[in-house]
């Protein structure tokens, strides 16, 4: 017990240090983004980088679209609970339940896939090429400081690399069901532009 008083001042001493840390951290680093829509574009982006080598060109869509689902998910929830605009919220409602839906059926599609596919070289070139025009078309952080635009602003090129994701699946797939849906997504996707940009206008 005579040593509890050296402990507690080990403590404090401990706090300050990681406090000073942090707060130096914070000072190192001034272009980090502060939106959320920015910061949740890059958890996807991550998981999106870890998904695993390809053994067909429908098992990487579906993989890749389910990472890219989850993103549109997690920017749809916090539209609905910071945004003040009526329609984006519905929109967002909209988005959310469409793309948790898609989720599960491609989720459910992985599961049942079988054998491994050669995959062509043209798609892992035109693959990859979604993600970075889809990046180099965000808006600067200093334009988000509303929600409703914001989500607005940072969900158009998100959709429009879904919708190039589904393009590149309809040039190398001749899985029906996945041309099915990816024309699907396609034309969903391309309504919600159109909302979007008619709200930013």
């Amino acid at each position: 017990m005579k040593n509890k008083p050296i402990f507690i001042l080990l403590g404090i001493v401990l706090v300050n240090a990681l406090s000073a840390h942090a707060q130096s951290m914070s000072m190192q680093m001034p272009g980090m983004p502060k939106s959320q829509y920015l910061l949740m574009m890059d958890t996807m982006m991550n998981k999106m980088a870890d998904v695993p080598e390809p053994v067909s060109v429908e098992s990487d869509f579906n993989r890749q679209m389910i990472a890219h689902h989850e993103g549109a998910v997690d920017m749809a929830r916090y539209e609905i609970g910071h945004g003040k605009d009526f329609s984006m919220i519905q929109l967002a409602k909209s988005i959310l339940a469409e793309q948790l839906v898609e989720i599960q059926q491609m989720d459910l599609w992985l599961k049942q896939s079988s054998g491994k596919k050669i995959i062509p070289a043209g798609y892992k070139r035109d693959m990859p090429l979604t993600m970075s025009e889809m990046m180099n078309a965000m808006p600067a952080d200093s334009n988000l400081s509303d929600p409703d635009r914001a989500f607005a602003m940072v969900m158009i090129p998100h959709h429009r690399a879904a919708i190039a994701m589904a393009r590149v699946m309809l040039n190398y797939s001749d899985d029906q069901q996945t041309i099915r849906f990816s024309k699907q997504l396609i034309s969903d996707e391309e309504i919600e532009i159109e909302q979007m940009s008619a709200f930013l206008k």
